[in-house]
């Protein structure tokens, strides 16, 4: 499941895992090295460890949903997997040493050197879980917004082709030239080219699962980067792509066909409805 009430659970339970993680790693370390904290915070932070480690798992896993559905860029999945594993052997550390200070029976069975190495673990541990949660959550936001921003600052496209301007010819053909795609540059007429190829992405600007700004913030402009940062080779929305092909850029097409607005490829536009169908 990656969906409740229509909204995507990943960046939601994000925020819990930005918070949990580095209270738990803060408080371990207070209680680990201020003896007379223990007794009363120890129990709050390896609550604070179990609520962290569902956190990570459910942020996992649903971030690897999410991704089937609208792409997640690889450096961040794979961030987000490490910290999972981290906060895992945080709380399994924390857990024995929790043990170990609330039965004396076990504190005294087990050699000194055991107890030194979880002195050291549990530290290295917390400060990489904090760090991690810092670097999983930087890369998060860079994947969602350091493009969309960079679209929305980014100067007019530069048309190198001659007598571009021509919105049509006399024999009824538009061509795909830059200074045609930026005629389309809004939600009711929206043109992108992505990897060399131009778009109409009109139909599908207000049914795209990520939001229609995403789309939006790509109409009349290039959009290679945007897609590819967000959805690389990912085989679903690279075919939902292919069905509002027009043509490569630079390319004539019919005036006809230009002005046609192309209908979302069968499926994609249910394509969500059906997801959740599924999950339920």
């Amino acid at each position: 499941m990656d969906l409740i009430s229509g909204l995507p659970i990943h960046p939601l339970i994000n925020h819990a895992v930005a918070v949990l993680v580095p209270l738990a790693a803060i408080g371990a370390l207070l209680v680990l090295f201020v003896p007379k904290l223990r007794s009363k915070y120890s129990p709050l932070v390896l609550a604070a460890l179990v609520m962290s480690t569902i956190s990570a798992f459910i942020a996992t896993q649903s971030g690897e949903a999410l991704a089937e559905r609208v792409g997640l860029p690889n450096s961040h999945a794979t961030q987000g997997e490490r910290l999972s594993f981290v906060v895992f052997t945080f709380f399994v550390l924390f857990s024995i040493w929790f043990l170990l200070e609330r039965s004396d029976r076990i504190k005294t069975s087990l050699s000194s050197l055991f107890k030194k190495i979880l002195n050291v673990a549990i530290p290295i541990t917390a400060i990489t879980s904090f760090a991690l949660t810092i670097i999983v959550g930087h890369s998060g936001a860079e994947a969602t917004w350091k493009d969309r921003i960079a679209q929305s600052q980014s100067g007019d496209l530069q048309d190198l082709t001659p007598n571009a301007s021509l919105k049509s010819n006399t024999n009824g053909s538009i061509s795909l030239s830059i200074s045609e795609i930026k005629t389309h540059n809004s939600k009711s007429d929206c043109w992108s080219i992505v990897n060399g190829n131009v778009y109409n992405l009109t139909s599908y600007v207000q049914k795209h699962p990520g939001g229609a700004a995403v789309i939006a913030n790509i109409c009349g402009k290039d959009g290679t980067n945007a897609f590819s940062n967000q959805h690389n080779t990912a085989s679903k929305p690279n075919n939902v792509l292919t069905g509002f092909l027009l043509g490569p850029l630079n390319a004539t097409i019919s005036a006809e066909v230009g002005q046609k607005v192309i209908q979302s490829p069968a499926g994609s536009g249910n394509e969500e409805s059906d997801e959740e169908s599924d999950e339920d």
